[in-house]
């Protein structure tokens, strides 16, 4: 079940169908910029109150955890991802640059690259700030604040666990009253993911990938296959209230369904999502070596490249889409295409990392 010394295959499953549901996301959400005529294509993000992003923060919060714990100067290893992680934010925004310069002010506003457009200099300077970014470069942007962050989170697990786990929940609870009280304005910042809040679904996660938490969770799902029944009942009257809106009944249900602040129910509807998920990878050990599995797997294992890939895609194919005159079919063409790079992607660098740690064997052993 394991994808190499220490690396659980499911874990790299589930990373890998966040990556393909957020592929096609992101070209359903770029394409209803011009007013896509239809519906998205559906995703598991349609059926709930959590998205991918919601499903890639966590398990992201969860490998670091897992990873850099063990690292002899945890602090520096992660400093220097962060970097890297910097970078490749700087390198993507270059990407889409071309596609942006021909955007006309409307255009731009609605990609939220208006701060770019009116300004580039000062645009530049906040998005360098870790202020502002386009949509879709937004997630990485977190990331990167997380993983800047993390040195300090590593620093309280290591007094108590209980400490971490208290200033997570308390940041999260201080966004939600900000925003219920007024006190805080979105705009002030003009984030689209607060990073207060979502810290949350990284530090949380970090705190259990130390503690390695997959392998106590798919021992006892093996074992306890009911439990993967309640949570799918569960996930199934998640899906039936949002298809049906029940939370437009209750009052301020915006508080509870907000994605950029986490509001409650995507607080909750997340982890219940990953669990169902962990729950299917367990019920049969078969499953885990079919060839979709596999391929998922392999995306799993190179999400910052697959996401990086996307977005780019996704940025030129809803420019040509719209210039060229829309059309459903085109848009299904579309996501076939993002799906089929964000394959291709990580089946190349999958295996440059497998060329690279066979040198370093190699290296090792001469």
């Amino acid at each position: 079940m394991t994808a190499g010394p220490g690396r659980e295959t499911r874990i790299d499953i589930l990373r890998g169908l966040a990556m393909v549901v957020i592929a096609i996301n992101h070209i359903t959400v770029a394409f209803q910029i011009y007013h896509l005529d239809g519906r998205g294509v559906p995703t598991p993000s349609s059926f709930g109150y959590s998205s991918s992003a919601s499903i890639f923060v966590i398990m992201s919060g969860y490998m670091v955890g897992m990873v850099y714990q063990r690292k002899a100067n945890p602090t520096a290893a992660v400093l220097r991802r962060a970097a890297r992680l910097y970078v490749y934010d700087g390198l993507l925004l270059l990407a889409v640059t071309p596609v942006l310069a021909m955007m006309p002010a409307w255009e731009a506003t609605a990609w939220s690259a208006d701060f770019l457009h009116r300004s580039p200099t000062e645009g530049l300077l906040l998005f360098l700030a870790l202020l502002r970014a386009p949509t879709l470069l937004d997630v990485l942007q977190l990331y990167v604040i997380f993983m800047l962050v993390t040195p300090v989170a590593l620093w309280l697990h290591r007094r108590s666990a209980t400490l971490l786990v208290g200033v997570s929940v308390g940041l999260w609870l201080a966004s939600q009253l900000a925003t219920l009280t007024g006190l805080l304005d979105p705009a002030v910042v003009e984030w689209k993911f607060n990073p207060a809040a979502w810290q949350i679904f990284f530090f949380v996660p970090m705190l259990l990938g130390t503690r390695r938490a997959h392998e106590r969770v798919f021992a006892y799902l093996e074992a306890h296959r009911q439990t993967t029944i309640l949570l799918a009942v569960t996930v199934g009257a998640f899906a039936a209230a949002k298809l049906l809106h029940i939370e437009r009944h209750i009052p301020n249900s915006g508080l509870l369904t907000s994605k950029g602040n986490l509001g409650l129910l995507r607080l909750i509807h997340a982890p219940i999502i990953i669990a169902f998920y962990c729950g299917l990878l367990s019920w049969r050990r078969d499953l885990v070596a079919s060839a979709p599995m596999r391929a998922l797997a392999c995306i799993g294992r190179q999400t910052l490249y697959c996401y990086m890939a996307t977005v780019w895609i996704t940025y030129v194919l809803a420019a040509l889409w719209y210039r060229a005159g829309g059309g459903y079919a085109t848009y299904l063409g579309a996501v076939m295409l993002a799906v089929l790079l964000t394959a291709a992607v990580a089946v190349v660098f999958d295996a440059r990392a497998r060329r690279t740690t066979a040198h370093r064997k190699l290296a090792i052993t001469a």
